[in-house]
């Protein structure tokens, strides 16, 4: 497939393979040989910088949506380096003292273009760090990961870019760079084999998810109030579970985010034999700073050991005052 510096609907990149869908022997094998790459996950909206023959730059959104002129000091940028029939791939990110808000980020790409850039001059600019080439001079650029990530650091260290960079690699143990992220409170990190290809359909489908491409983020675990359940519509299975937890200074419940995604079996035991309230353990990437609630909670089991008064939050949270 050549590319001639658009990018229709239908294009779909493959996806890093979920911590839960690997064996961590295989990222552990390939450090062992030496062909481990391990970089910093950010929090922000993945967006595609596609070059026509010209050297103009579209700005696009995970799901093929143009960007409009509200990231314009990007397209000038992006313009210096020259491309031609080109695509790069990213991701847009707003941090303070190196830690990303995705709020921010989100805030931006919501709004209109007049609300965008005020926005910005409010919270700073959006920033761009590519991880990846898919296309130059409008053909594929299949070449092994390290090879990308070399390109990557000439192409953007070498012409003079404020607000594009490269995406940063961790020289340094996979235990360090864990390490690193929990200390730092990073969003996790993208591991690559050092010959990993990255794969793409443009029918709109999910391609399969590509060998050789890992994420990693920090788990955490915690035990929750339940009082309240959600029912699949005509159903008589539980399709979510309302999660509390006490505020450790006032002692009041405050909610804490849903959680769903059980089996079927589950489902039939929440709704017929459960006796509720009940208290759930579940494993959660990451808190929200303010409130306390949990981002991308999965089940992990039921707690009948555990007392209603134990689900206590580990500090308190402003929505909970």
């Amino acid at each position: 497939m050549d590319f001639n510096g658009t990018l229709q609907k239908g294009f779909v990149l493959g996806k890093p393979i979920t911590q839960e869908n690997y064996d961590p022997s295989v990222i552990e094998a390939l450090e062992k040989q030496g062909r481990l790459i391990k970089t910093r996950k950010r929090d922000g909206y993945k967006m595609f910088a596609a070059f026509d023959r010209k050297g103009v730059v579209r700005l696009y959104t995970d799901g093929i949506n143009e960007i409009d002129d509200k990231l314009l000091h990007l397209k000038k940028e992006l313009k210096k380096l020259g491309l031609k029939n080109a695509l790069l791939v990213g991701e847009a990110v707003i941090d303070e003292d190196d830690s990303d808000d995705f709020t921010k980020v989100a805030s931006v790409m919501k709004s209109g273009l007049e609300k965008a850039i005020t926005a910005q001059r409010t919270y700073g600019f959006i920033r761009y760090m590519v991880f990846n080439i898919l296309f130059l001079d409008g053909k594929p650029c299949n070449v092994p990961y390290y090879e990308i990530l070399l390109r990557i650091n000439v192409m953007l260290l070498t012409n003079g870019v404020a607000h594009t960079f490269p995406v940063p690699v961790l020289d340094c143990t996979l235990a360090e760079a864990q390490a690193t992220v929990r200390e730092k409170k990073w969003e996790g990190l993208v591991l690559y084999d050092n010959d990993f290809l990255i794969t793409f359909r443009t029918d709109g489908k999910s391609p399969q998810r590509p060998k050789g491409c890992y994420k990693w983020k920090p788990i955490f675990e915690d035990d929750f109030i339940v009082r309240e359940r959600v029912m699949r519509d005509g159903n008589e299975e539980v399709k979510e579970l309302v999660l509390l937890q006490r505020d450790p200074e006032t002692g009041k419940e405050f909610r804490c985010g849903r959680l769903g995604s059980f089996t079927r079996e589950m489902r039939r035991t929440l709704a017929d034999e459960a006796q509720y309230p009940i208290v759930v353990q579940a494993a959660f990437e990451d808190r929200f700073e303010k409130t306390g609630k949990i981002r991308n909670a999965r089940f992990m089991r039921l707690r009948p050991d555990k007392k209603i008064e134990d689900c206590i939050a580990p500090r308190s949270y402003r929505e909970s005052k």
